[in-house]
């Protein structure tokens, strides 16, 4: 069995990154000021209620998919660092993405998804060495990739974002 770290605290779209490893009397009155910043952030019931919702989406779907063949058709358990590139992933979206479909890919990945019509589609598959596999349908448009995630998320992967998110009069196919 695969045992999945779901966090305790605050996270989501709004935790830091990368833990500062810096030390001294400077380095504590900045990270002193991005908590309060953070702190203050939290407090729309949007954004927490959008961060919230992805973390409780990614923690469900884990758990269902701890075991092989959690889907009875010979599926992965969920890799255990695919998930915690997954928790990055959400981390690094930007504040006004919506919420989005989580899922775990027969081969133990996550599948991060949004879907406005069935020709309006963005999905990103997150691997456990924080490889991303996008594809979109935008209308009769198509866009695909391979990308690295690096602590941000990739302009490729921004770019489907936008194309899907654009005000349906103004989209380009």
């Amino acid at each position: 069995m695969t045992a999945i770290a779901i966090p305790g605290n605050r996270s989501g779209l709004l935790a830091p990154l990368i833990p500062s490893r810096a030390i001294g009397p400077d380095a504590s009155t900045v990270a002193e000021r991005i908590e309060r910043v953070c702190e203050h952030l939290w407090e729309p019931l949007t954004l927490r209620h959008v961060a919230e919702s992805a973390w409780v989406e990614l923690a469900d779907i884990a758990q269902q998919a701890t075991v092989p063949n959690w889907d009875g058709y010979g599926a992965q358990a969920i890799d255990a660092r695919a998930y915690l590139q997954a928790e990055r992933f959400l981390s690094a979206l930007p504040t006004t993405t919506p919420v989005p479909d989580l899922s775990v890919d027969p081969d133990g990945e996550v599948s991060v998804s949004w879907n406005l019509d069935s020709d309006w589609v963005f999905s990103v598959s997150i691997g456990p060495t924080g490889r991303l596999s996008y594809a979109g349908l935008f209308g009769t448009s198509k866009a695909y990739g391979t990308e690295w995630f690096l602590d941000e998320i990739p302009e490729a992967v921004l770019d489907g974002l936008t194309r899907l998110f654009k005000p349906r009069g103004r989209r380009v196919g």
